[in-house]
C-alpha cells in the first residue's frame, strides 16, 4: 500500500508540475484561451481543443519515454535527436530565446494583471514576479518542482470550479452565443479551427520540451511517464474547455479586455475577482519559474553554478524592461509563431516514433 501511495504521489507530483508549466499568464488571464479556442465558436473550440488534447497527450508521452530510451545527460540533447544535427542545433539555440521572450510576456502578464484589477503601476507587478521567480530559480531543478508542482493541480481546480459555476448561473445556449459574437472584433490565433488546435499544441510542445525532457530524467519507468503524459495533457485541456464555455457565454463582455478571466471571475460572486487574481498570479508564477530557468540552462547547463545564477539575473533584469509591452499584443506575436516552428519538432518526433515501431516489430526495442 505504502508503495502504491509513493507511486501515486509521483505521478501527482510531476504531473502538477507539467500542468503548472502549461497555466502561465495567457492561460491564466483567459486571453490564451480567448484567441486559440473561443474566438472560433462553441464549435470550433471544441474541434480545435480535442485536437490539441490527442497531440499534447502523444507528445509528453513520446518525450517522457523517448528521454528514458536515450538516457540524456542533457536538456538541450533532445532537439538533435528529433531534428538532426543542424536543424537540432539550431532549435537548441532558438527555443531558449523564444522562452525568453516568452518569460518576458509572463512579467507582462503580472503587470496587466494588477493594474487592471487593483489600479497599480504597471511596473509593480513585474518587479514582484521578477523577485519570486529568480529565488524560486536560483533553489534549482529539484526544489523548483516541488513548489509548482503542488500549486498547478490547485489552480486547475479552482479554472474548473469558476467555469462550471458561471454556466450554472447563466446558462446560454449554443446559438445565443454565436448570436453574442456576431460583429465582434474578436483576435484569432489562426485562420481556422483546426490549425489554431495544431498552433496550440504546437506551441505548448516547443516551450515546455527542456522542461519535459528535464522531467523525463527523472521518472522512475516508462509506465510512470504514461500515467503524467495522461494526467497533465486531459487536465489541462478539460480546465481550458471549461473556461473557454464560461468565456464564451460572456463573449461580449470579454473580447478587448486584456484579463478576460477576471471579467467570467466577477460574474461568480462579489470578492471572486481579488481571490482570481491572487490564482492568476499563482499560474504566471508557476510558468515563468520554468521559462526563465530553461533559458538559463541552455547557457550554463548546472544550475548550481555561478555562471548560471549571473546568467539568470540579466535574464530576469532584462525581461522586466521588455515587459512593458502590450501584454494582449505580445500574446498574439509571439504564441503562434512558437506554434508554427513547433510543426517542424513535431515531425521529427513522429519520424522517432515510426522509427521506435518498426524496431518493436524486430524486438529490437521493448515497447
Amino acid at each position: 500500500m505504502r508503495k502504491r501511495n509513493g507511486y501515486f504521489k509521483i505521478i501527482i507530483k510531476y504531473s502538477g508540475a507539467l500542468i503548472a508549466f502549461l497555466i502561465g499568464s495567457g492561460f491564466a488571464s483567459g486571453q490564451e484561451v480567448l484567441q486559440f479556442f473561443s474566438a472560433y465558436g462553441p464549435v470550433g473550440s471544441l474541434g480545435a481543443g480535442a485536437l490539441a488534447c490527442l497531440l499534447l497527450f502523444w507528445a509528453f508521452r513520446t518525450v517522457l519515454r523517448d528521454v528514458q530510451i536515450w538516457n540524456l545527460e542533457n536538456t538541450n540533447q533532445i532537439y538533435r535527436r528529433y531534428c538532426g544535427r543542424i536543424l537540432g542545433g539550431i532549435f537548441e539555440w532558438l527555443t531558449p530565446i523564444f522562452l525568453f521572450l516568452l518569460y518576458v510576456v509572463m512579467l507582462s502578464g503580472a503587470g496587466a494583471l494588477l493594474e487592471e484589477n487593483y489600479g497599480l503601476p504597471v511596473w509593480t507587478g513585474r518587479f514582484l514576479m521578477l523577485g519570486l521567480t529568480l529565488f524560486t530559480v536560483l533553489l534549482g531543478l529539484d526544489r523548483l518542482v516541488d513548489i509548482i508542482g503542488k500549486i498547478g493541480p490547485v489552480i486547475i481546480i479552482c479554472v474548473v470550479c469558476m467555469g462550471i459555476a458561471c454556466l450554472i448561473q447563466k446558462p446560454v445556449s449554443i446559438p445565443q452565443m454565436y448570436e453574442k459574437m456576431s460583429g465582434l472584433p474578436l483576435t484569432r490565433a489562426a485562420g481556422t479551427w483546426w490549425l489554431s488546435g495544431l498552433s496550440y499544441a504546437s506551441f505548448n510542445i516547443m516551450t515546455i520540451l527542456p522542461f519535459l525532457t528535464g522531467i523525463g530524467q527523472k521518472l522512475p519507468d516508462r509506465k510512470t511517464s504514461r500515467y503524467c503524459a495522461a494526467g497533465s495533457s486531459l487536465s489541462f485541456m478539460m480546465a481550458a474547455m471549461i473556461l473557454n464555455f464560461g468565456m464564451l457565454g460572456s463573449i461580449n463582455l470579454v473580447c478587448g479586455r486584456n484579463i478576460p478571466a477576471l471579467v467570467i471571475a466577477g460574474q461568480w460572486f462579489r470578492g471572486a475577482s481579488a481571490v482570481f487574481t491572487l490564482m492568476m498570479f499563482a499560474g504566471i508564477y508557476t510558468t515563468a519559474v520554468p521559462m526563465l530557468w530553461s533559458s538559463g540552462s541552455r547557457v550554463y547547463p548546472d544550475d548550481k553554478s555561478n555562471g548560471f545564477r549571473w546568467t539568470v539575473l540579466i535574464l530576469a533584469v532584462a525581461a522586466f524592461f521588455g515587459g512593458s509591452l502590450p501584454f494582449a499584443r505580445l500574446v498574439n506575436l509571439i504564441y503562434p509563431c512558437m506554434g508554427y516552428l513547433g510543426f517542424l519538432v513535431l515531425a521529427g518526433m513522429l519520424a522517432s516514433d515510426i522509427r521506435l515501431l518498426l524496431k518493436v516489430k524486430q524486438k529490437h526495442v521493448p515497447r
